[in-house]
């Protein structure tokens, strides 16, 4: 049965009977299928993923889903779609003071960092764009925040240790943490933490083991647009930067490509046997970097995600779910 296909079928269904949910590892009648929705990150080409996001949401296929995995800002994302605000969430990556108070190159110069997530994650979110993280931990679709172990460089889970609105705020600021450009290891439960990218870029191997059946991916880059390798130069900096702050996360960084490359092979698998869903930007799509903060291009990324989920998701009616009432 493929992604669609179960979807389909538990949309139909309507919701399950609330009593058996302490009982059962899925909240819906189909014990045998664990559906995740899993979000790339990329930094700045998280706008992609956000409009995908949006378009889930639109589609009224949230409540459908069993668990949603993000990875560096595609945890971001992720976290909005869980709330249910995935449409709302798009606004930020296009206003002019979100962008400039969380990514700007020019603080380097004064000894700054080029993405501050504490301002993003406790002004913004806290302040600005309220996030309702008390709604994200409550919600039986489970949320899983993926963040590099910079001791260990083990990719991880953070959701067991999500015991609080504080815990989730540090989480959403752990799984992100760029290497260089944001800052050092953020610390939560007595271990640091970095980018969830390092060690897992699409966290499809940790659903996949955690007990996912079928899988939807939203991706941030084209098909046929790889992220670069970038120039020897950076990749000296990046190096130098781990052994310091991260020593267990450089055979991570090392070994990258040929991890990326695995992943790739999984995912054409799995998407040949109809167990997942995957949606990427069009091939014309435009190139975003990590740290653009062009908002005429963050806006033109943001609709082509939507556009591209919108067109994988076509055979689900879109409208509003049972979920919604």
């Amino acid at each position: 049965m493929s992604v669609l296909e179960v979807l389909a079928r538990r949309r139909d269904q309507g919701p399950d009977n609330p009593t058996e949910h302490a009982d059962r590892a899925t909240g819906h009648a189909d014990r045998e299928a664990r559906v995740a929705l899993v979000v790339e990150g990329g930094g700045s080409r998280a706008t992609f993923s956000a409009g995908m996001a949006a378009a889930v949401e639109d589609h009224g296929l949230t409540p459908l889903l069993d668990d949603v995995y993000g990875v560096s800002a595609g945890s971001l994302n992720a976290a909005w779609l869980v709330a249910g605000k995935a449409r709302e969430a798009m606004a930020p990556w296009t206003s002019r003071s979100v962008m400039r108070g969380t990514i700007d190159p020019r603080r380097v110069l004064r000894g700054g960092r080029v993405v501050d997530l504490e301002h993003l994650v406790e002004q913004v979110y806290v302040h600005e764009v309220p996030m309702p993280f008390a709604t994200i931990l409550a919600s039986p679709v489970t949320y899983h925040p993926m963040a590099t172990d910079a001791d260990t460089g083990a990719a991880t889970d953070l959701a067991p240790l999500l015991d609080g609105p504080a815990a989730l705020r540090r989480a959403l600021q752990a799984g992100s943490t760029l290497p260089v450009l944001a800052g050092p290891p953020v610390a939560l439960a007595g271990r640091r933490w970095v980018d969830g990218g390092l060690a897992e870029p699409v966290a499809v191997h940790t659903a996949l083991a955690q007990g996912a059946t079928h899988l939807i991916v939203l991706r941030t880059h084209a098909r046929a647009h790889a992220p670069a390798e970038p120039p020897s130069l950076v990749d000296a900096v990046v190096r130098r930067w781990l052994r310091r702050h991260a020593p267990g996360v450089v055979d991570a960084w090392v070994h990258r490509v040929e991890r990326a490359h695995e992943t790739e092979e999984l995912l054409r698998g799995l998407e040949a046997d109809g167990r997942l869903l995957h949606v990427r930007p069009p091939d014309d799509a435009p190139a975003v970097s990590r740290t653009s903060t062009d908002l005429t291009l963050l806006g033109t990324a943001l609709a082509v995600g939507h556009e591209a989920a919108t067109r994988a998701l076509d055979p689900l009616p879109t409208g509003t779910s049972w979920w919604a009432g």
